[in-house]
């Protein structure tokens, strides 16, 4: 194991970049099974309380210097776009567990900002395991009898 991967596994809380496995989702924008991208962190977050997620086949994430590739030495910067969005209470992830890491899929700048001037860049990222993603939307219409997305709706 790279000193990179044994770092990584000693993470407690996913940060920004990582991805998720959702086993059970509660939430209408993920189906079971799906990964979600772990967001930047936004400035209506309780870092370390809280993470903003979207469903990463839904999403294009930026992760890179303000001009050129990365090289170690400018800052990085993350910005995610697409969606839609959840913030989630990292106290409500029961059974989250790091399982490994992942190559996945990131762009940055060639050189400077300009259209068409970006390259995709790929990175080992961490990669999460969680039985159910709960919805407090989904649990209070579960709670009143009414239908959800889960539910077959006929036509």
């Amino acid at each position: 194991m790279c000193l990179e991967t044994e770092e990584m596994m000693k993470r407690f809380i996913p940060i920004p970049g990582d991805l998720i496995i959702v086993g059970f989702s509660e939430w209408y924008a993920l189906k079971d099974g799906e990964k979600l991208r772990v967001c930047e962190n936004c400035q209506w977050l309780d870092v370390g309380e809280e993470l903003y997620v979207a469903p990463r086949h839904q999403v294009d994430t930026f992760w890179g210097p303000d001009f050129g590739p990365p090289d170690g030495y400018k800052p990085m910067e993350m910005s995610t776009s697409g969606g839609p969005f959840k913030t989630i209470r990292i106290k409500a992830l029961e059974g989250l567990e790091l399982i490994g890491e992942e190559e996945d899929r990131f762009w940055c700048w060639q050189d400077r900002p300009r259209a068409a001037g970006g390259m995709e860049r790929i990175v080992n990222v961490a990669l999460w395991r969680l039985a159910v993603l709960p919805d407090s939307h989904y649990r209070e219409l579960r709670k009143y009898g009414y239908k959800t997305h889960r539910d077959e709706v006929a036509p």
